[in-house]
C-alpha cells in the first residue's frame, strides 16, 4: 500500500471511535489525528487547549435577537474560529501524507479528496457500560448508570448537531459513510480488521469493476 491512504472515523460517544482510529493507524504504520487537532488549534488561535477541549465538535450559536429583526445578525460563538482552523489543520494533514483522522467532520472537510470515511456505533447500553468501565478509577469522577447515559446523549446530541450544522450529510447516515461498524458485534480490533480488509479489496477498484 504505497499510495497515500486517509481515514476519516466519526464516532458515537463510548463506542470507540478513538481507540478503532488509533489501533488502524498504528496497523497501517500511518499518523494518527485526534487530540492533537486540538494542540495545534491552541498553538493558532492562542486559546487554552482546555477552552478548546471543553468546546470541541460543537456548533455556532446564533444570537436571539436575530430571530425578531430579521437582520443578518448571526453571532459566532467564540470557538467558531477554532472550528475553522480545525478545518485548515485538517486539510493540510490530508494533503501531507496518509493519516487517519477522528471526529470534526473530516469526511466532508475531505470530500474532495480519495479517502475511507467510517462511522463506529454501538448500542447505547454498552456505550454506557464502556464508558463507566473508563471512570472508574479516576479520581473526583462521579458517575453512576443514570447521569452517564444523560452524559453520553448529550456528548452525541452536540457531535450530531456539529457534523450537520457543517455539512449537507446525516450524522450516522448510511448513505453518507463507506463503512458502518458495530463495536458491540465485531470489537475493537474486529472493527480494524473490517477497515484494513476494505483498504486493501477496494484500492483502486471501480464501482462498475464486477458487473
Amino acid at each position: 500500500m504505497s499510495d497515500k491512504i486517509i481515514v476519516t472515523i466519526d464516532r458515537e460517544y463510548g463506542s470507540g471511535g478513538h481507540e478503532v482510529g488509533k489501533r488502524l493507524a498504528e496497523r497501517l504504520g500511518i499518523k494518527f489525528f485526534d487530540e492533537e487537532l486540538i494542540s495545534r488549534a491552541a498553538a493558532i488561535t492562542g486559546y487554552n487547549e482546555d477552552y478548546i477541549r471543553n468546546n470541541d465538535e460543537k456548533a455556532p450559536e446564533y444570537s436571539i435577537p436575530s430571530i425578531f429583526t430579521g437582520f443578518d445578525s448571526y453571532q459566532a460563538s467564540p470557538f467558531a474560529r477554532i472550528q475553522e482552523e480545525e478545518f485548515k489543520i485538517i486539510r493540510e494533514i490530508a494533503a501531507e501524507d496518509s493519516c487517519v483522522i477522528v471526529g470534526r467532520a473530516a469526511d466532508y472537510i475531505l470530500s474532495s479528496e480519495r479517502h475511507v470515511s467510517i462511522f463506529i456505533f454501538a448500542p447505547l447500553e454498552d456505550r454506557i457500560k464502556r464508558k463507566l468501565k473508563v471512570v472508574e478509577d479516576l479520581p473526583d469522577v462521579e458517575y453512576d448508570a443514570n447521569s452517564m447515559e444523560k452524559h453520553v446523549k448529550q456528548v452525541d446530541k452536540q457531535r450530531r448537531k456539529y457534523y450537520e450544522f457543517y455539512t449537507d450529510n446525516k450524522w450516522g447516515g448510511r448513505d453518507v459513510y463507506d463503512l458502518l461498524i458495530n463495536t458491540s458485534r465485531a470489537g475493537i480490533d474486529g472493527a480494524v480488521d473490517i477497515i484494513v480488509a476494505y483498504i486493501k479489496g477496494g484500492k483502486d477498484k471501480d464501482l462498475l469493476s464486477d458487473l
